[in-house]
């Protein structure tokens, strides 16, 4: 006998033994739903992250020190927006919810939104503890005859945390769309 139902099965009189609750999806599109925003949440997310490393900083290796001080300071001047914030802050609280309104998912997914809300958990952390104070001391520099000096002091290490946030997104992306692709609502009421 299946667990997963269509609209069309007759309602069962079977008591599943606590192994088979396990398996039962949750019911309703909520969870689908939430399931759907996470998901396009952190694809955006590694989206934002792996355009940085595989143009954005290519691009800027190229330049001079101060053209690459003075692109590096406007990038980080304009990328706190809204349309950022709701990606970068709302991936994690997204992954949440779908955890939530999953609770009774098999534990293949549940262990998938746990994997996907540790890695992005880690861009966050990473984000604060790396990449935001590099940020921030490189829009102290004014004087541009610092520029090479600055420049050395950032942009390796700043790559560096960049590729494992990229690394981190994507996995936590990749850990939803198998969640996802998994995933199949109990419609019946």
């Amino acid at each position: 006998m299946t667990l997963l139902t269509t609209p069309l099965d007759p309602p069962s009189t079977h008591t599943p033994t606590p192994h088979q609750r396990e398996v039962e999806q949750p019911r309703g599109s909520g969870a689908a739903a939430s399931l759907a925003i996470a998901t396009t949440l952190a694809g955006l997310s590694a989206g934002f992250f792996f355009t940085y490393q595989i143009s954005v900083t290519r691009g800027l290796a190229i330049v001079d020190d101060t053209t690459y001080v003075e692109s590096f300071q406007a990038i980080n001047a304009t990328v706190r927006n809204a349309p950022f914030a709701v990606v970068f802050f709302g991936t994690v609280p997204a992954i949440g919810i779908a955890m939530a309104m999953l609770r009774s998912a098999t534990r293949a997914t549940r262990a998938l939104l746990t994997t996907a809300l540790i890695l992005a958990i880690a861009v966050v952390v990473i984000t604060f503890a790396g990449s935001v104070p590099l940020n921030e001391e490189l829009a102290l520099v004014t004087d541009l005859d610092q520029a090479s000096d600055a420049r050395a002091t950032f942009e390796t290490t700043w790559n560096r945390l960049n590729m494992a946030r990229t690394i981190a997104s994507i996995g936590a992306a990749g850990a939803l769309a198998i969640a996802a692709v998994g995933f199949r609502p109990n419609l019946r009421t």
